[in-house]
């Protein structure tokens, strides 16, 4: 007995090659509404990326709080530090801010390892939440920092 599916390689179409068709036709919707005509970043999207900037320095002074309450944290700390200062040093050129405009917030009086893990999972939080409305020469970037502050999220905890 024959499956319906069965379709003879004469017929010019396969069933991995109708496969391959619908899998791209269910998923090729969502992806195109993704993106975007220009590759320009208007001014919603710079201010979100500065803002992420600016949060991106004050998780790093939140974590020179820390080290300093507690310089033990140093060696654990210091990654993620020298991490969100790159996050923001990329997020400022990203966003059109030069480095001399930038402001570094100032150091909290104290701060613990508890601290910087809840400032460093909103911080993931927030880039993730900024990336549906991107424009796709930055998801790459927002990917990057969400991942990166997941993971320091998770190994803090």
């Amino acid at each position: 007995m024959r499956d319906v599916c069965d379709v003879p390689a004469s017929a010019g179409i396969t069933r991995r090659r109708m496969l391959t068709w619908c899998a791209a036709a269910a998923v090729a919707p969502p992806v195109l509404t993704a993106c975007t005509s220009g590759s320009g970043t208007d001014a919603d999207d710079s201010r979100t990326l500065l803002a992420l900037a600016d949060q991106a320095r004050a998780d790093a002074a939140l974590v020179v709080a820390a080290v300093t309450a507690d310089p033990a944290l140093a060696e654990r700390l210091e990654p993620l530090r020298a991490a969100r200062i790159d996050h923001a040093a990329a997020l400022d050129t990203a966003g059109g801010r030069t480095a001399a405009s930038a402001v570094t917030p100032p150091a909290p009086d104290t701060a613990d390892v508890a601290r910087v893990r809840d400032a460093v999972v909103s911080s993931a939080r927030a880039a993730s939440d900024a990336v549906p409305q991107a424009p796709a020469t930055q998801v790459g970037l927002l990917a990057e920092i969400a991942a990166c502050c997941t993971t320091y999220g998770v190994v803090l905890a």
